[in-house]
């Protein structure tokens, strides 16, 4: 084994030479049994002495050397993992708190997707008393940022999600309509054609602060790149509502109006996710009222859109 450490000690030294980088060499007594260790950080090489063989590594490739009497004996062996360490006797624990710790989560970034709501039995077609409420589908969008990540991995391929994000929902009304508050707080029609108004824009906005918990599961297809699906529940508070109408009256007027509109100030509902890489899709159904319980019509919003992710 000696003359197999002194021709690899003088590969590493020549190497050292001729590297961009350069070779780091370190030498350590450990149970009476010399470990020499060599990294390279722009080829990946590396070599260590464990004993009873010597292991060479270069990449996601290598080969293992024993010495069997006068004549060494050779293994090619091949990494799985570019970033593994190879040595044998690591510890198997920690080689598990690594892997764990790459886990990447998919959250933070930017979402636009489209807005609706449903009934109590899952309908888009709305009963008629609250047909005010109908929407311009193709203009009712959803726009969210995420941001403050955090990934928990429980593998390397798997684990829990959560973050904080905002969300900014603009629902579009169909009719020549918006909503209004009676003197109850109960959300009624208001009718432009009463004062003949013909508007030229009607809407209905929300922002909340979100937080959610996931479970998300990836996998590999091949160079570093995963298909992610996650599912789990979105819980959010309101920050703020406003209604917005737009006409021509001798000229272009604009009427904003802030309030709360009686909505419920928390929410909370199931979304899955899919995607590979950075680009996914997502789909979440809040599970409680728009509108407070008797204070407006029973709706339960919904939301499906695209989603550019970051690290």
């Amino acid at each position: 084994m000696k003359r197999i450490l002194l021709l690899f000690a003088l590969t590493a030294f020549i190497i050292s030479l001729s590297a961009q980088e350069p070779v780091f060499l370190s030498y350590y007594d450990s149970m009476q049994e010399p470990e020499i260790i060599v990294n390279n950080n722009s080829s990946g090489l590396k070599i260590v002495n464990d004993g009873d063989e010597l292991k060479i590594r270069l990449g996601d490739r290598g080969i293992t050397l024993t010495e069997n009497g006068k004549i060494p004996a050779m293994k090619i062996d091949r990494y799985n993992d570019y970033e593994e360490h190879f040595q044998d006797n690591e510890d198997r624990g920690e080689k598990r708190r690594r892997s764990r710790n790459r886990f990447t989560p998919h959250w933070s970034g930017v979402e636009f997707g489209l807005n609706n709501y449903v009934t109590s039995d899952y309908s888009f077609t709305l009963p008629a008393q609250d047909n005010f409420m109908d929407l311009n589908t193709g203009k009712s969008y959803n726009f969210n940022v995420n941001f403050g990540q955090l990934g928990i991995g429980l593998t390397r391929h798997f684990g829990l999600v959560t973050g904080l994000g905002f969300e900014f929902n603009s629902y579009f009304f169909d009719g020549n309509n918006n909503i209004m508050k009676d003197n109850d707080g109960v959300i009624i029609e208001y009718n432009a054609n009463d004062d003949g108004i013909s508007l030229e824009k009607s809407k209905f906005t929300t922002t909340y602060f979100v937080v959610p918990l996931l479970v998300e599961a990836q996998i590999p297809v091949g160079r570093g790149n995963n298909i992610n699906i996650a599912g789990g529940v979105i819980g959010g508070a309101k920050l703020g509502s406003k209604t917005k109408l737009v006409y021509f009256d001798g000229g272009k007027e604009k009427i904003k109006e802030k309030d709360d509109y009686s909505l419920n100030i928390f929410r909370y509902g199931p979304t899955v996710r899919l995607g590979y890489e950075s680009f996914q899709l997502y789909a979440t159904y809040y599970m409680n009222r728009l509108f407070q319980e008797n204070k407006g019509p029973e709706l339960y919003p919904l939301q499906v859109g695209v989603a550019f992710t970051f690290d």
